[in-house]
């Protein structure tokens, strides 16, 4: 059997794999009460209740919060129990709107929002790889895989918000590869659902282009005066408190030992050693990758391939809170080398466009077993960063 039918066979299997499985676990998973009242979307619902009954500025009232999740779980939870919600305020808005009396119904109009940013940013990625010159076929395989990527459906099963995330750090790539910095800088406002990544992606920008650092800071600036004009000065009090304590790392929903960055992985391989010791590690990493990332973007002259890619693994293995979901942002060096396989450097187009499917397959396979479950996607990790000094050796010149 030629070579392109295997593969065609192979990615044809593959979609209908990912689909039926995911589609089984969906149905599973809506259906039973306790996973469904155990996913994260509860405290998204009890911030939108709160300030439905109560008004946005006390959404960060755990108290609030407890009595909430309490009426969806049907126990009384302890104070420690209780996820909070540590969410930025400019999404409470949207809360307050979909949300209603029943929760599964929440769940699904939560759902609906989370599948339109996603697809926004599925298609910004598509279209930069079209203005590459890669063919319509070769671009729609890879928005299949993509949408069928793992971690983005856990996302959507977890009720995350991880999609406003995906959505800015797409327009933040385009933007780049294109030229249009400040809407990169705009894009990458978005990522400020999660302050830790925002961050670690936008410093080393202002050592890079001053104009997209100058986008990042009008957005985020913006959404800063959103939220504050939202929940007021004492919401404000109450939304710093409820970060310190998911700082702390202990409090219910945090799982630190079961994170995909390097604070999970020194949890779960040195036990012995002190929570408090672990986090210090990491937040020390996390800077030093921090300063390392501005003198890397400082010293690199134009856009080089793999550099908007390895910025986000790193970004991702040193920032202190990280679960499964958020390597949605995975498919950023993904699209990164698809996109150098359509300039002819590397891979083979029909071999790239097919990588989305083919990690989540190796992903969903990880489930098997506890250890696969974590080595897996460090594996990927390490292969992603890699890739692009693998193409510097076998082609010098590649270039973005």
């Amino acid at each position: 059997m030629p070579t392109s039918s295997i593969r065609r066979v192979f990615i044809l299997a593959g979609i209908a794999s990912l689909f039926l499985s995911y589609l089984g676990i969906w149905i599973r998973f809506i259906n039973d009460p306790v996973e469904r009242t155990g996913a994260d979307f509860i405290h998204f619902y009890s911030a939108g209740r709160i300030a439905q009954s109560a008004g946005a500025a006390h959404v960060y009232d755990l108290l609030l919060q407890q009595e909430i999740q309490q009426e969806q779980v049907g126990f009384t939870l302890a104070p420690g129990q209780v996820l909070p919600y540590n969410h930025l305020p400019f999404l409470i808005p949207i809360l307050q709107t979909i949300v209603s009396t029943g929760y599964v119904s929440s769940f699904y109009r939560w759902v609906c929002i989370m599948i339109v940013l996603f697809i926004t940013g599925i298609l910004t990625l598509g279209r930069m790889l079209t203005e590459s010159g890669m063919d319509r076929r070769s671009t729609l395989l890879a928005s299949i895989g993509s949408f069928l990527f793992l971690p983005l459906f856990f996302s959507l099963m977890n009720g995350q918000d991880t999609a406003f995330l995906f959505l800015g750090a797409a327009i933040w790539m385009y933007g780049l590869v294109t030229g249009r910095e400040m809407l990169a800088g705009l894009g990458l406002s978005l990522t400020t659902v999660r302050p830790h990544i925002a961050l670690i992606l936008a410093l080393p920008m202002l050592f890079r282009s001053r104009k997209v650092f100058l986008g990042f800071v009008l957005g985020s600036g913006t959404l800063a005066l959103v939220s504050f004009l939202i929940i007021g000065m004492e919401g404000t009090r109450e939304f710093i408190s409820v970060i310190l304590i998911s700082a702390g790392g202990e409090w219910h929903g945090m799982k630190q030992y079961a994170m995909y960055n390097l604070i999970g992985i020194l949890m779960r391989t040195l036990p012995w050693l002190e929570a408090e010791t672990i986090r210090m590690i990491g937040w020390i990493a996390y800077g030093a990758t921090i300063i390392g990332l501005c003198i890397f973007w400082a010293r690199s002259k134009g856009l080089q391939v793999g550099q908007t890619g390895l910025t986000v693994i790193l970004a991702l293995f040193t920032v202190p809170h990280l679960h499964f979901h958020d390597l949605t942002l995975l498919l950023i060096p993904i699209y990164e080398l698809i996109r150098s396989s359509a300039q002819n450097t590397g891979l083979k187009t029909e071999t790239a466009t097919g990588l989305p499917i083919a990690i989540s397959l190796l992903l969903l396979l990880g489930n098997a077993s506890p250890i696969l479950q974590y080595t897996f996607p460090y594996l990927v990790m390490i292969a992603l960063a890699g890739y692009p000094f693998y193409l510097k050796r076998i082609s010098p010149a590649a270039r973005q």
